[in-house]
């Protein structure tokens, strides 16, 4: 029979078993069915998908790899911020946080005091920027548990693991409650030394100043480390009123040229406390002044210049205690009346503008002559 074909199906694509041209697969349509084994949540256009850069964790070998020359070079150069940056770059992961502290530590016990003391403020920085705070208790225990091979190289490492501890929970790393719960921990017998030697330190009269200074004064300090010092001192003072304890601790500290900073410190602590009990704090600090004074541990130019400085800062001051202005004439006049501030300095110290600040009130505006 003679007819007429018309067109191939599909193009010539078409029959039983044929699923078409060559090449119409990369014209398919998206498998809208999230069941369908090639659905892709991508070719439907989901706004939400974020693709980035995968940065694979570090592994053991990884972490000595490149985290150790950055360690040295923080330890040459000093440079904190410049070194946390860089270690920020890297994914640690959970299970090798340890070895980042181990590795840090390790380092800083092979060199000085001053090495130790910028491996203390590198751990102090790293907590909650680098080593995320839940994990940093973990990350301790693995340091401690390796003081039995830092050991190996390192004879004083129990007592300076010790001292690292420490100064970590000085520094707010862990809470004081962290040594209890050491107790927990599979330790061994020269870890638990380390960890009752922290103990130890952290009992002592006046332990939040002296850690902060655990590793010595090597290096150069900034007017913000010898400010933090001196409250630690004053703060301990007025918890055990201990006189020969702040001496020691001053003289120790060995920065004369700065012993104004105790006199504002000193008498700003007192200001800030309840105004009930304002006299009794008053009278405690007081009595710290009289005792510095006698023995020559702070000069009469270092506490006239506390007193200019508290003067020259009541505005400010104001801000945070708002009756700084009663109080510190009230101060003044319990010196004066005690014989520790002569006339002459009560009225150089007098602001000669505005309202008159060493004048008690209701008295009519005369100045007490109580010596």
């Amino acid at each position: 029979r003679m007819g007429t074909r018309g067109l191939p199906k599909k193009g010539g694509a078409g029959g039983k078993g044929v699923w078409g041209k060559m090449g119409d697969e990369n014209n398919a349509s998206a498998a809208k069915d999230d069941q369908d084994p090639n659905f892709d949540a991508s070719d439907m256009g989901d706004k939400n998908i974020k693709l980035g850069a995968y940065i694979p964790e570090l592994d053991l070998e990884e972490i000595d790899k490149y985290l150790r020359p950055l360690f040295l070079e923080y330890y040459e150069n000093s440079e904190l911020e410049e070194c946390i940056s860089a270690i920020s770059k890297f994914n640690i992961g959970r299970e090798n946080i340890g070895s980042v502290l181990v590795l840090a530590v390790s380092l800083a016990l092979e060199r000085t005091p001053a090495t130790r003391e910028l491996c203390s403020r590198l751990i102090a920085e790293m907590y909650a920027r680098v080593i995320d705070p839940a994990l940093m208790e973990d990350a301790f225990v693995v340091v401690l548990k390796q003081i039995p091979d830092l050991e190996l190289d390192n004879p004083d490492a129990v007592e300076n693991c010790g001292k690292f501890l420490a100064r970590a929970i000085a520094d707010d790393c862990f809470p004081p409650a962290f040594l209890k719960r050491l107790a927990t921990y599979d330790l061994s017998r020269k870890s638990q030394k380390a960890v009752l030697a922290a103990s130890s330190l952290l009992t002592m009269k006046f332990a939040m100043s002296k850690i902060s200074n655990i590793w010595g004064l090597d290096g150069p300090q900034t007017v913000k480390y010898y400010s933090n010092k001196v409250w630690f001192i004053l703060k301990e003072y007025m918890k055990s009123s201990e006189l020969e304890e702040v001496k020691t601790s001053l003289r120790e500290l060995d920065i004369p040229h700065f012993h104004h900073e105790v006199i504002y410190e000193a008498i700003v602590l007192a200001m800030e406390q309840r105004v009930s009990e304002f006299e009794k704090h008053a009278q405690t600090i007081i009595d710290l002044l009289q005792f510095l004074g006698k023995t020559s541990i702070v000069t009469d130019t270092q506490l006239k210049c506390g007193f200019k400085r508290v003067l020259d800062d009541l505005d400010e001051l104001t801000v945070d205690i708002p009756n700084a202005v009663n109080l510190f004439c009230t101060f003044c006049d319990m010196c004066v009346s005690q014989s520790f501030m002569c006339m002459e300095t009560y009225e150089l110290l007098h602001p000669n503008r505005g309202r008159k600040r060493f004048v008690s009130e209701g008295d009519g505006g005369k100045i007490k002559a109580t010596i």
